[in-house]
């Protein structure tokens, strides 16, 4: 299915230039957050059960995507300015925040520090466990664990076919949806001739740097509006993320946790209309939350 979107350049708080789209659609604003790694067409395969209740806009974080990739710039901070500057490019004064992963963890920032410009957040399997301290994932330093990743985070690859091919036999499930997104992915040409992703393992490693101590619990304990925790029943720390989501819940005015059957991290390329539907049931009981 084609995807009509407006392509917008917005410039965010330090000059950093980011491509923000507008896919249309009428009702309440909701701004999708992709996840690390990945662009705003990762969002493509549930647009078209979102844009017949939500007026829909995206855009691709700092160094990713048609985004700028400055060197510094990647803290929470930085990250919620670039939202701001989108909002405020499209005119939009209060939105539902939905995202993917690392999104998640974005929009929950913004989130706890800019209260009055959001109407609720989803959290799709992201800031749902903290990747260090007590009952986090990794026992290790930040420097241990940047050192598992190396020569992971920016592989070579020969040409597009090659990169593609790569993704084909890794990225499993194998299927349309993914098919479609890797195909509209435009690899980095990188200056010893090879391809790879757009976003460098530099910045990668900023990034991950930036995650990795925080106790999202404090953030969550800040926030307002109300939360919808979807994670991901296949993936191995399942268990540990729905205990950590217990914990957030306990200072959340409301909150709902949606478990899809057989999701994995990136749900949006195997249950989209699932996904959309909880999302769209999620804020359909919202006012009736408020009153209670």
């Amino acid at each position: 299915m084609d995807i009509l979107v407006e392509e917008h350049k917005i410039q965010s708080h330090d000059g950093t230039m980011l491509s923000g789209y507008d896919y249309g659609g009428s009702g309440d604003t909701l701004i999708l957050i992709h996840y690390l790694g990945g662009t705003a067409k990762g969002w493509h395969p549930v647009i078209p059960f979102f844009k017949s209740h939500y007026r829909i806009i995206s855009y691709d974080l700092r160094g990713h995507g048609k985004s700028d990739q400055p060197d510094q710039g990647y803290s929470f901070e930085d990250t919620a300015n670039d939202l701001e500057s989108v909002m405020n490019h499209f005119e939009i004064n209060k939105a539902h925040l939905v995202g993917s992963s690392y999104g998640c963890m974005i929009g929950l920032y913004f989130t706890a520090m800019r209260q009055d410009r959001v109407l609720s957040l989803a959290n799709i399997d992201g800031a749902i466990i903290n990747d260090s301290g007590e009952h986090g994932l990794y026992d290790e330093t930040l420097d241990e664990h940047l050192a598992k990743f190396e020569g992971q985070l920016d592989p070579d690859y020969e040409s597009v076919e090659e990169f593609q091919q790569a993704y084909r036999e890794q990225w499993l499930p194998w299927n349309k949806e993914r098919a479609d997104y890797i195909a509209a992915y435009e690899p980095r040409l990188k200056e010893n001739g090879k391809v790879g992703n757009i976003t460098t393992g530099e910045t990668m490693k900023k990034i991950i740097s930036e995650i990795y101590y925080v106790n999202f619990l404090t953030w969550y304990k800040k926030v307002q509006s109300p939360v919808l925790f979807l994670p991901a029943e296949k993936e191995d720390h399942f268990e540990k993320s729905l205990n950590f989501i217990d914990s957030a819940k306990k200072d959340l005015p409301y909150s709902e946790t949606v478990v899809i059957p057989n999701t994995t991290h990136l749900m949006m390329f195997d249950h989209g209309k699932e996904l959309a539907e909880a999302v769209f049931n999620f804020h359909s009981q919202i006012s009736v939350s408020e009153r209670l």
